[in-house]
């Protein structure tokens, strides 16, 4: 199920008349009304005589009952693995029902309560003017949808769907004189049937609403509503919480259904939107896959979240039947016609059935019945015909845009199945098109989330065209740097070697070898497929076929080597020191303004990581503060620097020599599912609010919060600014959405935080880090080479015995610089009275002058450019970078 702090539109809308309920019964209790009738746990219980319509017995049988106790089981898993998580929490309020047409009564008596005199909260208006407005576009459709013919039926729907809305819209009429000024005029409370008749008679303008709408959007009223929480109200700490009566009549599955495919088809556009912004190079491969993959397993939650509601309806396929005939019936159309003797539904509502994924299915269940355990499906291509690709697939007609589905579907179908074979031990991800199709089988259902990822494998076709295969350029481009840079690191270390990274660390960079060669850079797919009909007269397949066709796991592979790739390159940095000590030489040569050049490469990792991870603090200033931060760096407690510190005070920090974390955040979330082809995502409220915080600020968000900070100074200031330009020029493309309530999101907005907030980290995740050491390494060689004669001098020869040593000549080069003669056993005292001067300083500084003059200071920046695809943005760094530390 769904984490409670996501909503789905079939949770708002319950928690709108839960939230109704509620304030109305603790209200009411407020105001002196008798807790003997409303403290009742039997659902039977009401507060007035007026009966409510009869319900048929919900005892299920078959398949019903089957899909009713798997669900109640994984509903069990589910609670047991979330125990953790609720441990030590006040156990939960007892919960009481409320009967729909105990609403009035209770209005009535808040409305008419004198002392105290109450007052509507707004939360409470916009969660009735929702609730009534979903239940008003639904009452005019159901009614269109009903058979003329059975008047019991139609009886019942008006007792209990119209009955609902009306009890609604009086208990707003109701509360009305109580409800804040400016919202009585509000259009949403205009009554849209006749109170007397308590639903006997829709208004023209309901009823019109419907008239030409294949599947309804809700109105702009109804978008415009802001999700509200409810605001606490102040009773006892012992005090009950009310919900409102469950319906289970056939209206209120279709409402339920039809909350469903808004979802879908709302969180489907979204998704064409997202692979839109990348085919026009305005977002990242691995954004769009990650965030498409999330929303695929979203939509398995929310059709768990519906038939554990309606278990009655067993599976996707009576849900999509009973939703697809009321639309046609609403629209005037026979959901059983056929144009033609062949035809698999009626090609006059295409629209609608592409909407509701009808059409996908037929095509998944076409294919579901080859399968069969130990067989593949081969055929020659041309097979089944070929797609006609001189119009876009918008441009054709509802039996042309069949047919093409039809043939991306069949044409890939081998080779999908082929890749359920060989995936469930690979170390990368599998999507869950691949995990749905392992599960096929003839005659087994088909859950709504397999059709909802087939048609996302689709709509990727339709909106990418002829560049659908640029994503496995993409892919085989990223595979080929990681490849080169492991080689060239491991070939510039075959003779270098340091404790902290033995021998037998490098099978991570073998093993990071072995999976680009075998899963990117060879066709396994195809490999296999040679084998397999090697005695058949069937040419080979085209290389790379499937993954020339498939955006969505191109992305996901990136994503998991990038990562894989990023994970071990900063160990293998921080084992080094080699980046965070050459940082330090070139701050302190660029704060004496040694420099006329600013380093980029190093200015883009400082910018991405924060001065503060590289300098223990903001920028240091000065000989003696440049020695210290290096020392501090080194593992040194900065105990030891205060005035008043103990003599036996430890000199080494328990925590070690600083390094280099991760910066891929939310990134992290997916590492075990794509890096390691774990199940599942674990979704948690941290987890999720901690991809609704990442995003990269604004500038008008700089001057409202960093003015308000008292710890900002105006230096950080203006390096936190550049550090957000330089991520905002590199990441391109954020999709612009309003900050809202953060206490709960809807699913559609939480796809869009996490969007963004993996879009912000594709800087990060492409940055390497491997390459990076090796200049870094090369540099401090040079600064040796360049200080050598001067460091024997002062400190002899024992200052360097090995190369794996090379970064304490920087501590060396401070000190000299500086009054300190001896550093504990960290670094060898000076020999004599030398004087104190920064000549060595300037030495180095030189060194680090000639390395950028010759490109060698820009090169990961050009990489990233050239090959990624980034555009960054330094601003006046050039001119005025030594001003701004």
């Amino acid at each position: 199920m769904l984490s409670d702090f996501l909503k789905s539109s079939l949770k708002i809308y319950k928690d709108d008349t839960d939230s109704v309920a509620n304030w109305l019964a603790v209200t009411a209790k407020q105001c002196g009304y008798s807790s003997d009738l409303l403290d009742r746990t039997d659902q039977s219980s009401s507060l007035s005589s007026n009966a409510t319509p009869s319900q048929s017995s919900t005892r299920l049988k078959g398949k019903a009952r089957k899909k009713a106790k798997e669900a109640a089981a994984a509903q069990g898993n589910q609670s047991g693995a979330s125990q953790s998580q609720t441990a030590g929490k006040p156990p939960a309020k007892a919960s009481y029902i409320i009967k729909v047409k105990d609403f009035i009564p209770l209005a009535e008596f808040i409305a008419g309560s004198s002392n105290p005199v109450v007052k509507v909260p707004a939360y409470l208006v916009g969660v009735l003017n929702r609730a009534i407005e979903l239940r008003g576009q639904h009452n005019a459709q159901s009614r269109e949808g009903n058979d003329p013919d059975d008047a019991s039926k139609r009886a019942v729907a008006d007792e209990t769907h119209s009955y609902f809305m009306a009890i609604l819209e009086r208990t707003r009429e109701i509360l009305k004189p109580r409800m804040p000024p400016g919202m009585i005029g509000d259009v949403l409370c205009a009554p849209s049937l006749e109170l007397g008749g308590l639903g006997e008679k829709a208004t023209a303008q309901t009823r019109n609403m419907f008239d030409k709408l294949d599947i309804q959007e809700p109105s702009q009223e109804f978008l415009d509503t802001p999700d509200v929480t409810p605001a606490p109200t102040p009773i006892s700490s012992n005090e009950h919480r009310y919900t409102a009566e469950t319906l289970h009549s056939p209206e209120e599955q279709y409402l339920a259904a039809q909350c469903l495919f808004q979802d879908v088809r709302q969180t489907r556009g979204f998704l064409r939107r997202l692979w839109t912004m990348y085919r026009e190079s305005r977002f990242e491969l691995t954004a769009a896959s990650i965030t498409t993959n999330t929303a695929i397993g979203f939509i398995r939650e929310l059709e768990q979240d519906y038939l554990q509601q309606f278990p009655e309806q067993s599976d996707y396929e009576s849900i999509v039947n009973m939703f697809f005939g009321v639309q046609c019936l609403a629209q005037g159309e026979d959901p059983a016609y056929k144009q033609r003797p062949d035809d698999s539904f009626n090609f006059k509502v295409y629209g609608l059935a592409e909407e509701c994924l009808l059409s996908t299915y037929v095509l998944l269940s076409s294919v579901q019945d080859v399968i069969s355990p130990g067989h593949l499906p081969i055929y020659k291509p041309g097979h089944f015909g070929h797609r006609d690709l001189r119009s876009n697939w918008s441009q054709k007609s509802p039996r042309e845009k069949f047919q093409d589905d039809k043939l991306v579907l069949l044409e890939a179908f081998p080779d999908l199945m082929l890749m359920t074979m060989i995936t469930s031990r690979s170390p990368l991800a599998e999507d869950e098109l691949i995990r749905g199709f392992r599960d096929m089988a003839p005659g087994k259902d088909i859950p709504l989330c397999l059709v909802f990822a087939a048609q996302c494998f689709l709509d990727v076709q339709h909106v990418l065209e002829q560049d659908v295969s640029r994503a496995h350029e993409q892919l085989v481009k990223a595979a080929t740097c990681i490849r080169a840079s492991i080689e060239q690191n491991m070939k510039f270390h075959e003779s270098l070697r340091i404790v902290n990274w033995p021998k037998s660390n490098d099978l991570g960079f073998t093993d990071m070898l072995r999976v680009t060669e075998e899963w990117v850079l060879r066709d396994m797919i195809a490999e296999k497929l040679k084998k397999i009909q090697r005695n058949m007269p069937i040419p080979d397949a085209e290389p790379c076929r499937l993954l020339k066709q498939y955006p969505l796991l191109c992305g996901l592979f990136t994503f998991a080597l990038k990562m894989r790739a990023q994970e071990i390159s900063l160990a293998f940095a921080n084992a080094w020191g080699s980046i965070l000590y050459t940082s330090q030489l070139y701050n302190a040569a660029r704060q004496e303004k040694l420099l006329l050049k600013p380093w980029k490469d190093m200015e883009l990792l400082i910018a991405l990581h924060s001065p503060e991870k590289f300098f223990a603090g903001d920028r240091p200033k000065g000989l003696e503060e440049y020695f210290k931060r290096f020392l501090l760096s080194m593992g040194y407690s900065a105990a030891i620097f205060a005035s008043n510190r103990r003599r036996d005070i430890p000199i080494a920090s328990a925590r070690g020599p600083r390094s280099l974390g991760g910066l891929c955040e939310v990134g992290e979330l997916f590492a075990g599912r794509y890096c390691n082809n774990d199940q599942n995502v674990a979704w948690t409220r941290e987890s999720i609010q901690r991809i609704i915080d990442a995003k990269v600020d604004d500038d008008s968000e700089d001057s409202e919060s960093d003015s308000s900070h008292p710890n900002i100074n105006a230096a950080d200031k203006k390096t936190d600014k550049k550090t957000r330009k330089v991520k905002r020029s590199a990441t391109g493309s954020l999709i612009n959405k309003p900050k809202g309530d953060q206490r709960s999101t809807t699913t559609l907005d939480f796809l869009e935080d996490l969007a963004n907030a993996l879009q912000a980290e594709s800087l990060e995740l492409s940055v390497d880090y491997l390459r990076m050491h090796r200049f870094c390494w090369m540099l401090l060689r040079s600064v040796n080479d360049a200080c050598r004669p001067k460091l024997l001098e002062i400190y002899g020869g024992g200052y360097l015995e090995k190369e794996n040593q090379l970064p304490f000549v920087v501590g060396y080069i401070f000190m000299t610089a500086t009054q300190t003669s001896r550093v504990a056993n960290l670094l060898l005292p000076k020999r004599g009275d030398f004087e104190i001067s920064s000549r060595l300083l300037a030495k180095a500084a030189k060194q680090i002058e000639d390395m950028i003059d010759t490109g060698a200071g820009a090169i990961e920046i050009k990489v990233l450019e050239e090959f990624g695809g980034y555009r960054l943005d330094f601003g006046e760094m050039p001119d005025d970078w030594a001003e701004s530390a």
